[in-house]
């Protein structure tokens, strides 16, 4: 009697379960030949049922001869590197007979056409321990299960009965380190599964002990089945004959990447239950109905919409039309998702079936006029292409949306929509007849609001890993919930991404303010708007430089203890900022502790929009602070070299930013909902190596996190209803003010329809002039609220409604343009206050370390709701100790002396006669940071109780303490600079350097261009434009150079300023005169980021030093070798060298700027400069 708990058994099981359908059979494993790699007897059986191809290949073979013909042919097809995939697929030619291998199901032809009577003669087999091995220790050896198509060999399998005491994961054990894939029968097959009885893997590349295996499971654990295993969908469903057809036909993909290599790509479960699910919906209601995908991260997204984008666009009707005659897919992203694109065109079998419109809204107006099968664009361009369609020819279209949670604003819907419509479309809807309205205006503005609602030639599939409440309303089933899931859950437990909350650990800031020296009796008694105060005392002490270094200190200490080692030493940390102005201090102290006191081991760069302009008027860039200027997505490939691993960001790159390394990430900048889990997701990709990630959190508790994160954890759904009644109520609390009236309405309207937009200003400012501002401030402040929430609901709350009301259209486009005109009175905000406090007290504890658990549970979110506009209350108004009293309450008991600031010490360093005697003295780096050092001690010592716990801070974190010392440094520095005002004259300054370097280039005469030639062109390097990342050394370079020949009087300390800008910058220079003349990048080694030896390698110039005898070229080689040593040594120059050295360094490194582009000057010329 068969034990049912053996392997056997479930052999048993799997072949009898299958054998039940009409398409299946059972062969023994003596049928298949191993060496010919098929089953002789099924392949003649098919190519039989191919009856004239049967003919015409007898009739040259003879009868005998056409199956060992045709396994001869295909035997060679494979051997000569091809796929199993194309045979079926495309089948082969033999001597011009086309012969195929299988017949995918006809969906709609008659059961009496050809197709489907081949289709019928289809035949899978299923073979139990199949021998496949004919190499090394494989002889002889068997695989559980072989399933075949018409004799090729499809896929194999490893069962495994948990009954036996083994599972899924002894199974992976044999594929990797029992199976050589050198055996034609496993390296030929399109995939390989593990089944046991509670899970299911597969992979499609055995590669030994690399082999990679991919969970193939209906949930994280796969659910009961009444009188069967868990696992019986695999047989049940996914091989079943229908469905492997359907896979070969759709589903598995082979292309080339990267590297020139093949890869095999077969869907995960859930990636085919949802391309099927919605096959069959459209296939069930046709074109103009909404779909919402929920998968998580890790979902493997960008192929599911790959997948589903070519399938849509292969299903036909009955009569062979195409249900959509375009796909179109779009993201919210400007700069497009290269990936997206990128996987759509691998997927496409047919050359130019994909369309990829990166730039120009008038190539996506020809992509849409001509047809084209699938359109990939951004959401943006819709609007610009308007101009350019024609909507000539009615179409169905299926738009499939990326991030549909924010891809689709209320307008870009509506600019889809009438992109894509034609009035024939239009008139043919039976709810809009434009008799049925009493003018011309009323009837576009019915057509408008309809283009904002359901077109029944438009479907959309929208796709986000968190929903919203609009998006569930507007895509979800029902409006309630989304049609397929992938859950977040089910992606960490399936490791395809890691879970960022195992550990996350949270730091709460506490501090004291009191009055600062400057506060007279007077301040004492004046009074403060509260709220505002507080807050802006609070915001200031965000960006206290006290509190951001000892935040920095605690990053940077943590990151070279702790994460620098992680995923092999090439782990890469984020600190997220709350403003630009703070991801500018953030990067400026990070890379001073990463200097001073860890060597400058490590790099970072910063990611922000703009310019910012500190306290003292520098302004900042990504540009003049990331080394090689690099700018916006630049960042993101020079982020990937090994050299940088910290990056620093303010409202960039914490959505939609994919690097595996990122490990650590430091928040500080408040979190919450949906904004929560993108920006920590940006830890979650996996990377071999990548075993855990870490959270620092300095404003956010894990409460919070918690709570941001736990609807979106399994499953969620929509509570309730939009109700589209609400948008007439914000139409009458706006009515009741009588601000304008509806004459006045459709005069606007009237001149947007007629183009004559230059009449409105002046119509809309006599309305405001004339009636809002007699109003009150209060009234003022909530009508503009008013006609605010009218214009941001309507657009989205006009997609639900089931009738047309011009009205509401005109109302919409008045209110949207008397916005932009109503008086707003920016709060003031009591900025003197600032003046009048002081950090007194600061401890920075940690307050939670460890793992934010989330409970496996159903969640639901509210409906869109309508909100009412907030009054405007008037502030209550404080003394200013009261205001102090309110700042300090929530930490009053907890802060001691032991946290006080010791902002007292730094003023009597600042007053102490002999430093600052030192600094106007002139003396070196060294020597003043010594001095400082030196008194900051006494100072301490001499009050040793009262800041016993700040000294052992000191002690402790030497990075802090250092930074703290050289700002300190940097400050008195600035406040005895002498005051020079210097103009910057162009002319003047080269003038000067020819003077000061004649003599540097006096042997060099009789080889190189003059010398002020070669300064011309100097400064034509600089003043050129090139690209944004190297352009950013401009202004820079030349400042530099203004001060190191113009200035009247320089210090020690200024001199070697200078001389550290001109160093750093030499690459990048180099880098910017070599894209100049060949218009192209220097490229680094083996494909990496550009280095300096790259840019000495790219000028024959430079390089070619090394081997000229000549005597004045050898003291350019001595020159180059000194400027590579002070390039390559953090520090540059030693402390302590002395004023002649730093001249003379300064020196030679202007000369050698000057070389380089003394020899590049005819390089420069044909260029066409």
């Amino acid at each position: 009697m068969m034990n049912p708990l053996n392997e056997t058994a479930l052999e048993v099981h799997i072949t009898e379960a299958l054998r039940e359908s009409d398409l299946y059979n059972e062969r023994h494993a003596s049928q298949f030949d191993i060496e010919r790699l098929c089953d002789p007897e099924m392949l003649e059986r098919f190519l039989r049922a191919q009856e004239d191809v049967w003919e015409k290949l007898a009739k040259r073979y003879g009868e005998r001869c056409v199956t060992e013909e045709v396994i001869k042919v295909f035997n060679a097809y494979l051997d000569r590197g091809h796929s199993i995939l194309t045979l079926l697929n495309k089948g082969l030619t033999i001597a011009g007979v086309r012969v195929k291998f299988v017949q995918f199901k006809p969906e709609l032809t008659d059961t009496d056409s050809e197709p489907y009577r081949l289709y019928r003669a289809n035949c899978f087999s299923v073979v139990r321990q199949l021998q496949y091995g004919t190499l090394g220790g494989d002889a002889g050896k068997e695989i559980d299960l072989c399933i075949l198509v018409n004799g090729l060999p499809l896929l194999t399998c490893e069962l495994k009965n948990e009954g036996t005491g083994q599972s899924y994961h002894n199974g992976i054990y044999q594929y990797r380190y029992d199976r050589s894939p050198a055996n034609r029968v496993l390296r030929n097959c399109l995939v390989h599964f593990v089944v046991d009885n509670s899970y299911a893997f597969m992979t499609t590349e055995l590669k030994g002990a690399e082999t990679r295996f991919l969970p193939f499971n209906k949930e994280s654990t796969n659910p009961l089945v009444e009188d069967d295993y868990p696992t019986s969908y695999i047989w049940r469903e996914v091989w079943q004959a229908d469905s492997l057809l359907d896979l070969i036909q759709h589903f598995i993909k082979r292309y080339k990447v990267a590297g020139g290599k093949y890869v095999t790509i077969f869907p995960r479960y859930h990636q085919m239950r949802a391309v099927r699910l919605l096959r069959r919906l459209v296939r069930e209601e046709g074109p103009g109905h909404n779909y919402l995908i929920q998968h998580s991260a890790g979902s493997g997204k960008t192929k599911s919409m790959a997948w589903l984008a070519h399938q849509l666009a292969n299903m036909t009707n009955a009569d062979n039309t195409p249900i959509f005659d375009s796909i179109i897919m779009v993201t919210d992203r400007i700069v497009l998702n290269v990936n997206m694109a990128e996987e759509v065109v691998n997927f496409q079998t047919t050359a130019g079936t994909v369309k990829d419109i990166r730039r120009g809204s008038k190539k996506l107006a020809k992509a849409i006029d001509e047809g084209g099968r699938i359109i990939i664009s951004t959401v943006q361009k819709f609007a610009f292409a308007l101009q350019s369609l024609k909507r000539e020819k009615s179409r169905k279209y299926a738009v499939i949306i990326d991030e549909a949670h924010t891809a689709l604003g209320n307008e870009s819907a509506k600019d889809i929509a009438t992109a894509l419509t034609t009035d024939k479309e239009l008139s043919e809807m039976k709810d809009f007849d434009p008799s049925e309205y009493s003018s011309q205006m009323d009837a576009l503005m019915a057509y408008t609001q309809l283009m904002r609602g359901q077109m029944h030639h438009i479907s959309y599939f929208a796709f986000t890993a968190t929903p919203k409440d609009k998006t569930f309303a507007l895509y979800g089933k029902d409006g309630k919930e989304a049609h397929d899931l992938y859950s977040m859950k089910q992606a960490i437990d399936e490791k395809f991404i890691l879970d960022v909350l195992l550990n996350y650990r949270s730091y709460t800031t506490m501090y004291g303010v009191t009055e600062s020296g400057k506060v007279s009796e007077e301040d004492l008694l004046r009074q403060f708007d509260e709220d505002k105060a507080v807050g802006l005392i609070l915001t200031s002490l965000g960006q206290d430089t006290y509190i951001m270094t000892r935040k920095a200190s605690i990053m940077l200490d943590h990151f070279m203890q702790h994460t620098i080692n992680k995923i092999g030493r090439r782990a890469k940390a984020m600190v997220v900022c709350d403003s630009r102005k703070a991801a500018v201090g953030y990067k400026k102290l990070i890379d001073r502790l990463i200097a001073k006191h860890y060597g400058g081991a490590i790099k970072t760069l910063v990611a922000f929009s703009g310019e910012v302009k500190d306290d003292n008027g520098v302004c900042y860039s990504e540009g003049n602070m990331n080394e090689g200027g690099v700018t916006d997505d630049a960042i993101r490939k020079a982020f990937e070299g090994d050299e940088y691993k910290i990056l620093i960001v303010a409202e960039k790159f914490q959505t939609g930013f994919d690097q595996p390394l990122l490990h650590t990430m430091y928040v500080d900048r408040r979190l919450g909902g949906i904004q929560c889990i993108q920006t920590l997701s940006r830890l979650n990709r996996c990377y071999p190596g990548k075993e855990d990630t870490m959270i620092l959190d300095f404003r956010n508790t894990a409460v919070q996190v918690q709570e941001a994160f736990q609807p979106y954890y399994t499953n969620i759904s929509l509570d309730g209803e939009v109700d589209t009644q609400r948008i007439y109520t914000c139409k009458e609390d706006i009515d009741q003010y009588q601000i304008f009236n509806e004459e006045e309405v459709d005069r606007v309207v009237q001149l947007v329809i007629d183009n004559k937009v230059s009449s409105i200003p002046s119509i809309l400012l006599n309305i405001v002039e004339e009636r809002v501002k007699v109003l009150s401030t209060e009234d003022q402040d909530l009508f503009r609220k008013q006609v605010d929430r009218y214009v941001r609901q309507y657009g989205f709350t006009a997609q639900f409604f089931d009738f047309t009301d011009p009205e509401l259209e005109k109302y919409y486009i008045f209110c949207k343009l008397l916005y932009k005109f109503l008086p707003y009175t920016k709060e003031t905000l009591p900025m003197e206050i600032l003046e009048l406090v002081d950090l007194e007290k600061l401890r920075i504890q940690m307050s939670y370390d460890g793992v934010i658990e989330l409970e496996d549970e159903e969640a639901e979110i509210n409906s869109p709701r309508m909100g009412e506009p907030t009054v405007m209350v008037p502030d209550e108004q404080r003394s200013l100790k009261e205001i102090l009293d309110m700042v300090n309450s929530p930490y009053a008991d907890i802060l001691n002396e032991n946290d006080v600031v010791i902002r007292q010490i730094w003023q009597e360093v600042m007053e102490d006669p002999e430093v600052n005697d030192a600094f106007r003295a002139d003396n070196t780096y060294d020597a003043l940071m010594s001095l400082v050092k030196e008194k900051f001690d006494e100072k301490v010592a001499d009050q040793i109780e009262r800041y016993y716990d700040f000294a052992e801070v000191m002690e402790k974190e030497k990075g802090f303490s250092m930074v703290l010392m050289e700002r300190f440094v940097d400050a008195l520095s600035r406040q005895t600079r002498r005051q020079q005002d210097l103009v910057y004259n162009e002319e003047l300054l080269k003038e000067k350097i020819v003077k000061v370097m004649e003599p540097e280039f006096a042997e060099m005469s009789k080889y190189m261009r003059p010398l002020y030639e070669v300064v011309e062109y100097l400064f034509f390097v600089l003043n050129a434009e090139s690209i944004p990342k190297l352009d950013g050394i401009n202004e820079l370079v030349k400042d530099t150079l203004n001060q190191v020949y113009t200035a009247p009087s320089l210090r020690l300390v200024d001199k070697r300023r200078n001389f550290n800008q001109l160093i750093t910058k030499y690459e990048a220079f180099l880098k910017k005169l070599y894209y100049l003349i060949h218009e192209e990048e220097i490229e680094g080694q083996y494909g990496t980021d550009s280095s300096l030896a790259d840019a000495l390698h790219a000028f024959g110039s430079l390089w070619g030093l090394r081997n000229n005898p000549s005597p004045e070229y050898k003291k350019f080689a001595d020159y180059l070798s000194m400027v590579r040593q002070w390039r390559n040594d953090e520090s540059h120059l030693a402390p302590s060298a002395s004023e002649n050295e730093v001249e003379r360094a300064t020196t030679i490194l202007v000369a050698m700027y000057l070389y380089v582009t003394g020899w590049s000057i005819t390089d420069l010329e044909e260029a066409g400069y």
